[in-house]
């Protein structure tokens, strides 16, 4: 309030307005099951919050070899430390063993130091060997003896969460398990961690927006925002709210990112994401393995591309081509330098299959002169299951490629088609790394059994030959 304003002047009379009134008690003001207000919390949960400690400073070292040339011009090597501290917290003991929470990114080095991957003060290309996860308590700690290690227990890096576990007794969370699904704008929220690693605090806030949908990067999860003043360090801390039946305290998320621009616009993962993991401590079960492919989905394909679709999409920093003859598909995997350089990687066949989408025939790995031909069934076992996996994303990829088209003409319409092709871009993108690690074992098998400098060169006119036999269902 402005100085001079009548609650100002009130406050100003001090005693005099104590005594002529009863002091103020907070009331149970409810937005949903949660309240606005955190001074409704019971007196014995006070008690408690007061007393415990569960949230605690975590510490996460990695050491990187790191590769350069010393002025002799020989290979030499040193070694190159990350330090990162977040917070944790526990929440469940079952015999010896505490199990506790961060964020994923808490605890998660990448392997090999990139351009996309990068460790502060770790230059590129240096790769991980050593990692060690610790409770301390705070960034100054130096002395190691009491440091508590812990080890992971279950990582994903889609919720942005792990969970941890220390071989004894650590205090744990004295409340109980909420429902981010009931949040509410307004509800009051009261934040536990180590800003910055230094010490610990306690921020409080509210909830500004009870539902945002995290699609950042590689996150897929439930976000809810609250405007508590949180700082780095406060990873990993755990976002508590009043039950107005309770009057309890109940964890309802865990602290993990900011909107940068913003000023407390900071997120936090809603419990109902990770709930699974909390109670089993095994990786979630929800990811349902992919639609099984039929006749009708290869049919599809034949009429778009005798409709006139362009028979090309993109696959792993590569260009993927269909053809068709009859029934038959043909996979063209082009050079890197496509369209420039016009040869071909690899051709794969794929025949029609009763009961099925299809089956794998021949296949061709070639170079600029030319192609080699194989049976599948000449392939080794290892070859065999590497280009069944990228034949299998082919299938599938390139309807997706057809629907985004589709979409993309349609998506300045209405808002509702705007925003539903900028989910369907997203969930596209999502796949990216796992289309280039199966087309880099495609690589490898093809620069391995392309013809070599001996052998004869097939030109491509010979994938358009009939299949003269049978090869097993794929």
């Amino acid at each position: 309030m402005k100085p001079g304003s009548r609650k100002d002047s009130a406050r100003a009379a001090g005693p005099l307005h104590r005594r002529d009134r009863p002091p103020r008690r907070a009331t149970l003001d409810c937005v949903g099951p949660y309240a606005t207000d955190l001074s409704v919390l019971s007196p014995e949960a006070r008690k408690q919050e007061s007393s415990a400690r569960y949230a605690f400073c975590l510490r996460s070292t990695v050491v990187y070899q790191c590769l350069y040339y010393g002025a002799d011009g020989k290979v030499r090597n040193r070694k190159e430390t990350g330090i990162y501290h977040g917070t944790t917290f526990a929440f469940r003991k079952d015999g010896g063993v505490t199990y506790l929470l961060t964020n994923e990114h808490a605890v998660d080095w990448p392997l090999v130091t990139t351009t996309d991957a990068k460790v502060e003060g770790v230059p590129d290309g240096c790769k991980r060997v050593s990692q060690v996860i610790t409770i301390v308590e705070s960034e100054k700690d130096t002395y190691t003896k009491d440091d508590i290690p812990l080890q992971r227990v279950v990582v994903d890096p889609e919720l942005d969460i792990a969970v941890l576990k220390a071989r004894m007794q650590v205090p744990v969370i004295p409340f109980s398990l909420g429902q981010s699904a009931a949040i509410r704008a307004g509800t009051g929220v009261q934040v536990r961690g180590f800003p910055l690693g230094a010490f610990q605090t306690v921020n409080v806030g509210k909830v500004t927006n009870p539902h945002d949908r995290d699609q950042e990067g590689r996150w897929d999860h439930n976000d809810f925002v609250i405007d508590a003043r949180l700082s780095g360090g406060n990873s990993g801390s755990p976002v508590l709210a009043v039950s107005c039946k309770s009057r309890r305290f109940e964890l309802l998320g865990v602290y993990h990112a900011a909107y940068r621009e913003g000023q407390a616009l900071n997120v936090a993962i809603g419990i109902d994401d990770f709930r699974e993991i909390m109670t089993t401590l095994k990786p979630r079960r929800h990811k349902l393995p992919p639609p099984t492919l039929t006749a009708a989905d290869r049919q599809k394909i034949l009429a778009a591309v005798a409709g006139g679709a362009t028979p090309l999409f993109p696959f792993g920093e590569r260009t993927i081509g269909v053809r068709t003859q009859g029934r038959r598909l043909l996979y063209d995997v082009y050079s890197r330098g496509f369209p420039l350089a016009d040869w071909r990687l690899a051709v794969i066949e794929d025949l029609p299959a009763p009961g099925g989408f299809g089956r794998i025939g021949r296949v061709w790995f070639g170079d600029v002169p030319g192609l080699k031909e194989l049976t599948f069934d000449q392939l080794q076992p290892p070859d065999q299951h590497q280009i069944a996996q990228i034949v299998d994303a082919f299938r599938r990829q390139y309807p997706l490629v057809l629907e985004h088209r589709r979409r993309q003409a349609e998506v300045k319409r209405t808002r509702e088609q705007h925003e539903g092709f900028k989910t369907f871009e997203l969930n596209l993108d999502r796949a990216a790394a796992y289309r280039r690690a199966v087309m880099k074992g495609l690589v490898e098998i093809a620069r391995r059994l392309a013809p070599a400098g001996n052998e004869p060169h097939l030109p491509l006119e010979a994938t358009t030959r009939p299949s003269p036999g049978k090869s097993p269902p794929r």
